[in-house]
């Protein structure tokens, strides 16, 4: 896989500054991000912050599907806190907080991967307050096939324009793609993370069946200088 021997150099040197220097306070790590952030984090962060800003005059909400410890998450919504803070558009979180478990056939490739990205919701809302952002983050506890239909039904009015699918795995891609291919307003996108990625094939799957059916009704582009997210499907306004 491309950068795969770099970012195992780049980790375990990364490794090696941190054994040498010692524990630091989280704080003082975090008020100097630019610092120790990795340059491939802060490429798929521009990409992604890109990304919204593209489809800020698109009516709807913003979504992220995986949301893990929530890294994202806060990173969308503080990014509508500065570029559209007398807005309406709000962050959905469908998470939960299990880590990866729904594996099918198209998964089996990704078996080994049982358990991994296992969140705490409790730390993510401790976070959310600490930021007052619960007005602008709504979390929807729970496996995507138990929380989506249910959420779609209950709000009618719930429309989309940015949706970030980062589930890895084929049933939860296909159904996201399928339930919120009406909710996308046009203009607006699906993002998605794990697109062509070996370790996760299922997702390569679900996004290939959904193209099959509905591929007219999408722009399909590449997203350039990072490797993830790998995808963006932009409902097309013809």
């Amino acid at each position: 896989m491309k950068f795969a021997a770099t970012d195992k150099k780049y980790l375990a040197n990364r490794k090696r500054i941190s054994e040498k220097y010692g524990e630091r306070e989280l704080w003082s790590v975090i008020d100097h991000w630019p610092l120790y952030c990795g340059v491939g984090n802060l490429a798929r962060s521009m990409a992604i912050a890109d990304l919204l800003r593209s489809t800020l005059g698109v009516p709807g909400h913003v979504a992220e599907f995986g949301s893990w410890r929530g890294a994202n998450l806060l990173f969308l919504a503080k990014l509508l806190r500065i570029y559209d803070p007398h807005g309406s558009k709000q962050v959905h979180c469908f998470e939960g907080f299990q880590g990866l478990t729904t594996f099918t056939e198209p998964d089996v490739a990704s078996l080994g991967n049982r358990g991994l990205y296992k969140g705490s919701y409790e730390e993510l809302i401790d976070i959310i307050s600490l930021y007052e952002m619960e007005d602008e983050i709504v979390i929807h506890k729970g496996l995507v096939q138990d929380t989506l239909g249910p959420v779609l039904a209950s709000e009618q009015e719930l429309s989309f324009s940015f949706v970030y699918c980062d589930v890895d795995l084929y049933e939860p891609t296909r159904l996201i793609l399928e339930k919120l291919d009406e909710r996308l307003m046009k203009g607006g996108v699906f993002v998605l993370d794990e697109w062509n990625d070996p370790n996760y094939p299922g997702e390569t799957t679900g996004v290939r069946e959904f193209l099959e059916k509905k591929g007219s009704r999408y722009d399909v582009e590449h997203v350039r200088n990072t490797p993830r997210p790998s995808l963006v499907l932009r409902k097309n306004t013809a």
